[in-house]
């Protein structure tokens, strides 16, 4: 008994390592992975109190929580998946304001720079009724210019000054999909009625089945909304806080108001 304990106390911990590696390369902790690289032939009834017992150690060592992301068709619900049913997490901080806040200063210039990139674009979704056409949020991004740090083909690195059209183009698809990567959006098909999330009829589209290096027949009547992990990492009240910031305006309850109207619901202090 004693052995069987201490071993599960193992897998417990190797699966910590493994969540905080990819936590540190930004990529979600997926279930057939945690099977292949940590669980191995555990049975599935002892999953859950493994998983637990790592989400134990994860929040008295580092401050941290495993968040199942919910499913495509759970997000355009509103539904929270279930713990049996999750099939990706990520990470999410435990820890008061305060220290969070103490954490963020002391990300490197690349991580700023890229949640701050991904925090406006996905504020500029979010005062769109949740969704914005393909086409139109690549004109955002490229307006926005994305930061260097995203692109990965040496012909999207050009400065803003020398690029082409068609470079500018490139790099803005490419940051794009960086983002539906890493599960800030998500693309989807919206149905005949029209409109965003809220009451628009909606069939989900696996992003990952999609091209996202350039317009064609595939883009046509696909919108952007937030993705997973956009919904884990931020609320409604904290967007409407970083709007009234980036816009230099004091957010006040009239301006929530105003920006749950764009959002297309109202937002509380719950939210």
């Amino acid at each position: 008994m004693e052995e069987e304990s201490q071993a599960s106390e193992r897998t417990a911990t190797d699966l910590v390592r493994y969540a905080l590696a990819c936590h540190a390369s930004g990529k979600p902790i997926r279930r057939e992975n945690l099977k292949t690289h940590v669980l191995g032939n555990t049975p599935t009834r002892n999953t859950r109190p493994l998983l637990d017992r790592a989400n134990t150690l994860l929040t008295q060592n580092f401050g941290l929580k495993m968040v199942a992301l919910p499913s495509h068709e759970k997000i355009l619900t509103n539904k929270a998946p279930t713990a049996t049913a999750a099939t990706k997490w990520v990470l999410q901080s435990t820890l008061p304001d305060a220290a969070r806040q103490r954490l963020e200063l002391a990300q490197t210039e690349d991580q700023q720079a890229i949640l701050g990139f991904a925090t406006t674009v996905l504020s500029l979704v979010f005062v769109s009724n949740m969704s914005v056409p393909v086409d139109q949020l690549v004109l955002y991004v490229r307006k926005l210019g994305p930061p260097q740090c995203i692109a990965t083909a040496a012909d999207t690195r050009e400065t803003a000054e020398y690029a082409s059209d068609a470079q500018m183009e490139s790099a803005a698809r490419e940051a794009i999909g960086y983002l539906l990567r890493q599960g800030y959006l998500d693309k989807v098909k919206l149905g005949a009625s029209g409109g965003g999330e809220h009451g628009a009829e909606t069939q989900a589209t696996q992003a990952s089945q999609l091209p996202t290096d350039g317009g064609d027949r595939h883009d046509e009547g696909m919108m952007y909304t937030w993705g997973p992990k956009a919904r884990i990492e931020f609320q409604p009240l904290d967007m409407a806080r970083f709007i009234a910031t980036a816009t230099g305006q004091e957010c006040s309850d009239e301006f929530v108001k105003t920006i749950g109207r764009a959002y297309g619901s109202n937002i509380t202090a719950s939210q």
